[in-house]
């Protein structure tokens, strides 16, 4: 009776130590880490939340055993951020900056769109937002292959939208690096000095443009004469500071990891500010994650910005590991116990 007694206690002690692990690693985490982030009241400004290199996982790269696990638990893992992230900012617009997929460029028709299943279901949100979508050169190539304008075509159909989009008094300008295609301003978006103008011109892309300037780059900012631009790809947090009066890069700074406070640019001094937004998967080979999250106030002529830094899922995979390493050496201690003692039982009776 006092082994059975004791065995149950032991059972119950490793069901509390799992039980533990769960709730820490699916629920308390990310509860813990969203009091770290920065918010602000906002009656005039418009709130961006920013996605970066989502890149869901594909199947034909992600095809080893068990790879249905590591899609499950990666998307588990968007999911979760993205709706504290949602619930944390309330924005009016959330801007998608490319490689949404990690296998669109080479997805046939069915798996695109298994794949577009998968990012709504993941990143749901109510109706009444703005969705803006960029492609990456995972979505459409690029980087390392060609465009192809069957591939590209099908992208720009799945999530229909102009390049040039308005949300009050921010417009919102597609541009693409990768296909080097700029839209066309509206006039009115334009007036000669940047402390009247009556809107805040954002420029969107995944591939980075300040920090690789080029003839490209100048027309962007010759056309579209941008306040701001949000960029990706890197998977970093940065920002870029481009002097306009010398053409020259004035600042370059890398935010720092889960830092959180809320950075704020003036767009009235003749700067034009580059915040490249790192990416939110944990799959991407950084231990840095997060969403970006700006507040952009056009009569005010500033915008504030912070990252909301995710915590690291690769941690909490380990605790899964060291819990279920402590189980199993705990119940191969307890048969060898259970054995020994068995054994010892054996011979004294057999001595009598």
């Amino acid at each position: 009776m006092l082994r059975r007694n004791r065995l149950k206690n032991r059972m119950i002690a490793i069901g509390f130590l799992v039980l533990a692990a769960v709730i820490y690693n699916e629920f308390s985490v990310y509860d813990i880490q969203k009091l770290k982030w920065s918010t602000r009241e906002c009656s005039e400004c418009v709130k961006v939340l920013f996605v970066a290199d989502p890149q869901i996982l594909g199947e034909k790269n992600e095809n080893y055993f068990g790879s249905w696990i590591a899609r499950w638990d990666s998307d588990k893992y968007l999911k979760k951020t993205f709706s504290k992230a949602l619930d944390h900012s309330d924005p009016h617009v959330v801007i998608f900056l490319g490689d949404l997929m990690d296998e669109g460029h080479i997805a046939n028709a069915d798996n695109f769109k298994a794949y577009k299943r998968r990012l709504d279901s993941i990143f749901e949100m109510p109706n009444h937002i703005m969705k803006i979508y960029l492609p990456g050169d995972n979505d459409i190539g690029g980087e390392e292959d060609t465009i192809s304008s069957n591939i590209h075509k099908r992208f720009n159909f799945a999530y229909s939208q102009p390049d040039t989009l308005v949300y009050k008094t921010v417009t919102f300008f597609k541009v693409n690096r990768l296909t080097h295609t700029i839209p066309e301003a509206p006039k009115d978006a334009f007036l000669n000095d940047y402390a009247e103008r009556n809107t805040t011109n954002v420029v969107l892309s995944h591939m980075p443009l300040l920090f690789m300037p080029g003839t490209f780059v100048q027309n962007v900012l010759k056309e579209l004469s941008p306040q701001i631009i949000f960029t990706a790809h890197e998977h970093k947090a940065m920002r870029i500071s481009l002097d306009t009066a010398t053409d020259q890069l004035s600042e370059i700074w890398v935010l720092p990891p889960y830092e959180t406070p809320l950075y704020q640019l003036r767009m009235d001094v003749g700067d034009i500010h580059e915040l490249q937004i790192p990416t939110c998967s944990y799959r991407m080979g950084t231990p840095h994650t997060g969403y970006g999250l700006a507040y952009i106030d056009t009569q005010e002529k500033i915008v504030e910005f912070t990252i909301l830094w995710l915590p690291g899922r690769f941690p909490q995979l380990w605790i899964y590991i060291f819990v279920g390493i402590f189980i199993l050496a705990f119940s191969i201690c307890m048969c060898i116990s259970n054995y020994c003692t068995k054994s010892h039982t054996y011979n004294r009776m057999s001595s009598i």
